[in-house]
């Protein structure tokens, strides 16, 4: 068995819905990456700060060795990506609550990266490095990754729609200092002849129309939502307002904020 299949596969038993392996090189010219240090340019923009309290990652707590550092400058040994996704059905969603400390989903999701990671440097003698859930801190995109993982696409909702899962899936990195055999892309795109039931769900309408920032940026490559029709900052009022409701009423217990997922839960892809 080849070392990249014995990877995903020890994913899996660690308990990841679903694994794959991406190429570096591939990642590194991904349509996000190339966007968005053409989005920092353009606006400035520094998404962590647009909503104070979400949640952030254990692996990087050092934030002053981190500022002032240039975007995506990855180690030069990190040559493939593991990407890992964990099952988040309607009927479970206490996995996305976020608790004050983070949320359970991201817990698990750290715990299987943390054990992963041990089996394979231990045993396959394969170096890993754990990377924070922020690009802005020497993280990745993590849906372009996926894609070229080959777990699904990128849907017009703007999230990672996987075959057997939709877009109810939560994901995870894991970079190797190997070069091992990419597990995508896949040919999968159940968009193209959607009706967009997403978009129209949106309580917010954040996917109605092209955001203006991307008038300004040249790229022939798909942007966010496909076309463009996707706004972040929009996007973001319906979590502030999310927050918000969570204090309402609040006893002594620190409230559980629970964030909107309705183009999750109205996309039909992967459900049973």
């Amino acid at each position: 068995m080849s070392t990249g299949k014995r990877i995903v596969e020890t994913a899996i038993e660690n308990g990841a819905t679903l694994a794959g392996i991406a190429s570096m090189e591939a990642l590194k010219v991904s349509a996000s990456h190339m966007i968005y240090n053409k989005m920092v340019d353009c606006s400035g923009m520094n998404p962590v700060k647009d909503v104070e309290g979400l949640p952030d990652n254990e692996f990087i707590t050092d934030d002053q060795a981190l500022q002032g550092k240039k975007l995506f400058t990855w180690p030069d040994s990190v040559k493939s990506i593991l990407v890992i996704g964990l099952s988040h059905p309607e009927h479970n969603p206490e996995l996305d609550w976020w608790d004050g400390r983070g949320t359970l989903g991201n817990r698990i999701l750290i715990d299987i990266i943390k054990r992963t990671s041990h089996q394979i440097d231990n045993y396959m003698k394969v170096k890993t490095r754990k990377l924070h859930y922020y690009v802005e801190k020497g993280g990745i995109f993590l849906k372009d990754a996926a894609a070229l993982a080959g777990l699904g696409c990128i849907g017009k909702n703007n999230m990672l729609i996987t075959p057997s899962h939709g877009p109810r899936i939560r994901l995870r990195a894991l970079f190797l200092d190997t070069e091992t055999h990419p597990t995508g892309p896949i040919d999968f795109d159940p968009c193209a002849t959607c009706k967009v039931y997403c978009r129209k769900v949106c309580p917010e309408n954040a996917m109605i129309e092209k955001a203006s920032i991307f008038n300004s940026i040249d790229f022939s490559e798909p942007l966010p939502g496909r076309d463009g029709s996707y706004n972040r900052e929009t996007c973001n009022k319906r979590m502030k307002k999310d927050i918000a409701k969570s204090t309402e009423n609040n006893s002594d217990k620190k409230p559980m904020i629970k964030f909107c997922r309705k183009c999750e839960f109205v996309c039909p892809v992967g459900k049973r």
